[in-house]
């Protein structure tokens, strides 16, 4: 399927959801000769269509719009916005969580991730709430846009975002810490003060989960040789093994070539290159201070 809009012609390359109200598709744009990919939703429900434009054009949250373009193809309102790969914080997070003050890193990174994207709430919680938060493996965050909008309501304002957004560092902080940790993680001041305010409902906004988690969070340590050493090994133990099987052949081949050398000429030219050749010279041994 191909799409037509203010010169381009963006072609579905992938669907990635399909739903009662939407669809969101992966597309190219075939005009286009960087290839670079979009994220399009594609909302045949008139109601929907309505409640997302009405989101989109109230939207006072930045200067600049989370949506890259709006138009409509016969009887479908199509939404484009940026193409991010998908690397799921819901199943990367834990595992990149290799200390308490990583793990609060990356939750400040979340929250910070919050505060600056042009998303309306309403989007943003559909985000946070629908697993469509992302991390990378230097642990920035960020959001893709592959959305059920049947849940969608205008009406969701910061307070809902930033009650989701604690839900998820809660449980991260929760969890366990890859490769062990010096501290459990219910004594994080960050935790038990997260969750104490959630309990009360407090959050009104992303700046007060960000100053808890900052006034409370754990100093950055410099990692011990053996943490170091251990994520040295598992990020570069594919390429260690690579160079190490290339160094055994090259290692066979040398071997091989003395064996065969050996059998023909009784004798391994290239050792030649070690030896005294200048102890004899014709009749004269110089060694020996002598004729021969």
């Amino acid at each position: 399927m191909v799409y037509y809009a203010q010169n381009m012609e963006l072609e579905v390359i992938s669907r990635v959801f399909h739903g009662s109200v939407n669809d969101v598709d992966v597309c190219r744009d075939r005009l286009s000769a960087s290839g670079t990919l979009y994220t399009l939703l594609a909302v045949h429900d008139r109601e929907c269509a309505r409640k997302l434009l009405t989101v989109i054009e109230d939207s006072q949250r930045s200067g600049e719009s989370s949506c890259l373009l709006q138009f409509s193809q016969n009887e479908t309102m199509l939404f484009l916005f940026p193409y991010r790969e998908e690397r799921k914080f819901s199943s990367f997070a834990a595992g990149q969580m290799t200390s308490p003050e990583a793990g609060e890193a990356i939750c400040i990174n979340l929250v910070m991730e919050c505060l600056s994207t042009s998303l309306p709430w309403p989007l943003l919680y559909l985000v946070l709430e629908q697993d469509c938060v992302q991390i990378a493996k230097d642990n920035t965050v960020y959001f893709t846009m592959i959305l059920d909008l049947k849940d969608l309501e205008p009406a969701r304002t910061e307070r809902n975002c930033v009650s989701s957004c604690a839900r998820l560092l809660l449980d991260l902080l929760a969890g366990p810490v890859a490769g062990g940790g010096r501290r459990r993680r219910k004594k994080l001041k960050s935790f038990e003060l997260i969750r104490k305010k959630m309990g009360k409902n407090a959050y009104t906004g992303f700046p007060e989960l960000y100053q808890d988690i900052k006034l409370t969070a754990l100093p950055q340590v410099k990692p011990s040789l053996k943490s170091r050493f251990r994520i040295f090994w598992r990020n570069n133990r594919d390429r260690l093994f690579r160079i190490l099987l290339v160094l055994c052949i090259l290692l066979a081949v040398a071997a091989a070539v003395v064996l065969i050398s050996q059998l023909i000429f009784g004798d391994v030219p290239l050792l030649r290159l070690f030896r005294h050749t200048f102890d004899v010279i014709g009749t004269e041994n110089l060694h020996q201070g002598g004729r021969l």
